[in-house]
């Protein structure tokens, strides 16, 4: 490793003014409003952002998602309040020669709840024991913080990058990803890139894709003292939700991958009827299914197989119910996003076990149960993408969020390495 003594040095001696940077960027408010629908605060956090960036010499872009523009990409959550919600992406050039890297992190956080239930205020950027608290600690400004910090470290060890350094501080990926869709829209690009999200400094190289289906079954209603004249469109849903259910089993016994838990399907929201006293004549079902990469697929192929199958699970229960024969569901796919994996192999992975065998003696190496903006730059960007962060993904969105300093400082050491050993060094 290049430096790697100095660098470890150099942490220490600032220590304080990366805790004080980070403890910075968690007190100001980034709260995504309604998952995006409502806007958000992202501004505070970018204002930020922008500055430390602009002080370490990198070439700023901002700019706001534009509908029009992302809506060509499955999975584009239409209809945010984007308007002074700006992404801000920095490029610090390379001298040529070296590989180009995308550090990829957001700035939103979803809302902190009620405030009365923190021991510490949300916006406090409080250090105690070892612990720094705070909205967004976590998930995932500790993490963006280190990936500033890091392109400040090595210029502070006087290196200069052959390849381009590409820091990309998005918004609304807490709405479903909207702000790294823009950066892929606008053309950012590189020979790799790391997501930021919290992994406890694990290196994860696949994560599954998403699906959420909305199911209405219509019915026939009247008074339930003559249910036998009536269409429950409830029992009617519940037959097809079972349906799924056996095809959740299927799955399990039959798909299977090294890094990721089993295919999952949940019923998130089922509404319908009016009262108990009516046979309901609506009912709607809300569905949310995981399922795996397949590395002998393409993404569209898996994707659409996947698709495939559950209509094919909700077909043949239609076929053998004369009634959902004659008024069939209508299903609907109303969010998703793509199955993510890079193979073990890759450049992008074997570089990064490297760096982590040397920083941290070992390197743990596994799958992300749900999804992230990996996924887009991997599949929309073109980009070989791995997940590596700071802190513990069970502390996300939830009261008291905190993150270890030792790990956040850790990952500072980690990217800094990763980027000199990928990007080059003139």
């Amino acid at each position: 490793m290049v430096k790697m003594t100095e660098s470890k040095a150099l942490i220490h001696e600032n220590k304080q003014a990366f805790i004080d940077f980070l403890s910075k960027v968690i007190q100001a408010d980034t709260q995504v409003l309604d998952q995006g629908i409502g806007g958000g605060n992202e501004k505070n956090g970018q204002e930020i952002v922008k500055q430390k960036l602009q002080q370490l010499g990198f070439m700023i872009d901002e700019f706001e998602v534009d509908d029009e523009k992302i809506k060509q990409f499955p999975g584009a959550n239409l209809g945010h309040k984007n308007a002074g919600r700006p992404n801000v992406v920095g490029r610090l050039k390379g001298t040529g020669g070296g590989k180009s890297l995308i550090l990829n992190g957001h700035i939103d956080t979803m809302p902190f709840g009620d405030k009365n239930q923190w021991k510490h205020d949300p916006f406090s950027g409080a250090v105690m024991d070892n612990e720094i608290y705070g909205l967004g600690a976590t998930d995932m400004k500790g993490s963006l913080a280190a990936m500033i910090l890091a392109a400040d470290l090595i210029q502070k060890l006087g290196i200069r990058l052959k390849g381009d350094l590409i820091i990309q501080s998005v918004v609304d990926e807490e709405g479903g990803g909207n702000g790294t869709m823009a950066c892929v829209e606008r053309g950012y690009t590189a020979d790799g890139a790391i997501v930021g999200e919290p992994t406890q400094l694990h290196l994860q190289i696949a994560h599954m894709g998403f699906l959420f289906h909305e199911i209405t079954v219509t019915g026939r209603s009247l008074h339930s003292s003559q249910l036998w004249e009536g269409v429950n469109a409830i029992d009617k849903s519940l037959k097809i939700y079972q349906a799924l259910k056996e095809l959740e089993r299927e799955w399990l016994m039959t798909r299977r991958h090294p890094l990721l838990p089993g295919p999952t399907l949940n019923l998130g929201v089922i509404e319908g009827g009016v009262a108990g006293s009516v046979v309901p004549n609506l009912c709607t079902m809300k569905t949310c299914l995981h399922y795996h990469p397949e590395l002998n697929e393409t993404k569209e192929e898996t994707r659409n197989r996947v698709v495939y199958e559950v209509e094919q699970a909700i077909t043949s229960v239609a076929k053998s119910d004369p009634w959902l024969t004659a008024h069939p569901p209508k299903v609907s796919i109303y969010q998703e996003g793509f199955a993510f994996e890079t193979p073990f192999a890759h450049p992008l992975v074997q570089g990064m076990k490297q760096t982590l065998n040397t920083v941290l003696q070992e390197a743990v190496i596994e799958g992300m149960p749900a999804g992230c903006d990996a996924r887009t730059l991997a599949s929309f960007g073109n980009t070989p993408t791995i997940i590596l962060g700071c802190g513990n993904p069970q502390h996300c969105h939830c009261v008291d969020e905190s993150l270890p300093i030792d790990q956040f400082l850790q990952l500072i050491e980690i990217y800094t390495q990763f980027i000199i050993s990928w990007c080059g060094t003139d």
